[in-house]
């Protein structure tokens, strides 16, 4: 075998595709939204999919979707730049750097493919590591210069932290020579939005995706948000006929219906509300000393469990009962920890019930469903509620 044509890390990296586990009856390890597209939707789509030419390219020509992304984002559609997902723009924009023997900052812990695409791949890069609390310090930030590239993700995933608008405009121009690569993949959830702003900074990229703030992760559909001269480089590097005819159909029809539109927002609103929701309710259950919760700005939170015992426990007892969340105790800064997805009212309240009882088993945990705008209040014992799920 040829192996040494590949790096040694990459041999060495575990597989990304894990082995399907058909017990998974909840999945909230991938940010996902729970609720699927309107089946009406769905149909509308499949009608204007039918009418492509399937035996041809898409059109590279994407002015339509470029001016409603803009006008969603604020901005104009010389802006912005489409891909097959974000994912694939931040691996572009790493081998070009690494080629071009650009100094690589990354901020860590963050999005686990900036840390994977560099090993892997051979990449050089500086972290900026969050604090002891999981929070940007710009007292630590690594010295940038005009050969820098400085790549930031806010909100932070999984950390759930973000770099306030006053500390990024600080590193744009005290370093306006450094390119400012930021992941706003999340914004929709979070207090501000980044995204104007390269509007006045000629050295900030942001990265924006459809797969959080949309139930739609499955269209793989992302896009960068830059100056019109950064925007027009950076599209030459994409690869032509990337989005398929699924995605940009699906796009169109959906930035052009507005009730479709208005709907995310108003589930993004909701995702939102949950989260705190579920913050404030496990915060109360637990002592800090039990199971530390951390703010969040995404559609997630993120929780460190203070044994290592009762840590190796719970990931096994949420596993067992179908429960999928990821497990993030391997990464820097990150020991016992976990992040979990906001799912429904019905889904998170099946993993607090089991937090609960793995985390708390002499007490007897209570399923208590709050948003559910039943009449009263139902309270329904563990024992019950997961033979419901079952």
């Amino acid at each position: 075998m040829l192996h040494h044509f590949f790096a040694d890390t990459l041999q060495q990296a575990g597989s990304r595709i894990a082995p399907t586990q058909q017990t998974v009856k909840f999945h909230l390890d991938k940010n996902e939204q729970s609720a699927d597209v309107d089946a009406a939707f769905k149909h509308r789509v499949l009608e204007r999919l039918m009418n492509t030419d399937w035996n041809r390219y898409p059109s590279a020509d994407q002015r339509d979707i470029e001016v409603k992304v803009a006008e969603y984002c604020g901005l104009l559609p010389e802006n912005i730049v489409l891909s097959a997902g974000s994912a694939s723009i931040i691996t572009t924009l790493l081998n070009h750097f690494a080629l071009n023997n650009k100094h690589i900052v990354i901020a860590q812990p963050s999005y686990s493919l900036f840390d994977y695409h560099c090993k892997t791949n051979n990449i050089g890069y500086e972290p900026w590591m969050l604090n002891a609390d999981l929070e940007y310090d710009l007292q630590t930030l690594p010295k940038l210069g005009a050969n820098s590239v400085l790549l930031i993700t806010s909100p932070n995933n999984p950390a759930g932290c973000s770099l306030g608008l006053e500390s990024l405009e600080a590193i744009l121009s005290e370093h306006s020579e450094s390119l400012v690569i930021l992941d706003g993949v999340y914004t929709e959830f979070g207090e501000a939005d980044p995204t104007p702003l390269v509007k006045k900074y000629p050295n900030l990229i942001v990265l924006r995706s459809f797969s959080k703030a949309f139930p739609i992760a499955g269209l793989r559909l992302g896009y960068l948000c830059a100056a019109p001269e950064t925007a027009a480089i950076v599209k030459k590097l994409i690869l032509q006929f990337s989005i398929n005819h699924f995605s940009l159909v699906f796009a169109r029809e959906m930035l052009n219906d507005q009730s479709f539109m208005e709907g995310a927002r108003k589930k993004v609103r909701a995702i939102v509300a949950e989260r705190e929701r579920m913050r404030h309710l496990i915060g109360r259950r637990f002592a800090p000393g039990v199971l530390q919760i951390f703010p969040s700005e995404g559609n997630f939170l993120l929780m460190r469990v203070s044994d290592d015992a009762a840590f190796a426990k719970l990931m096994e007892d949420l596993a067992q009962c179908g429960i999928k969340v990821l497990d993030t105790s391997n990464v820097p800064l990150l020991r016992n920890t976990f992040r979990v997805s906001i799912g429904t009212a019905y889904e998170n309240e099946v993993f607090f019930a089991q937090l609960t009882a793995s985390l708390q088993p002499k007490t007897a945990p209570v399923f208590q469903l709050r948003t559910l705008n039943l009449p009263k209040t139902v309270q329904m014992p563990l024992g019950s509620l997961m033979a419901r799920v079952g």
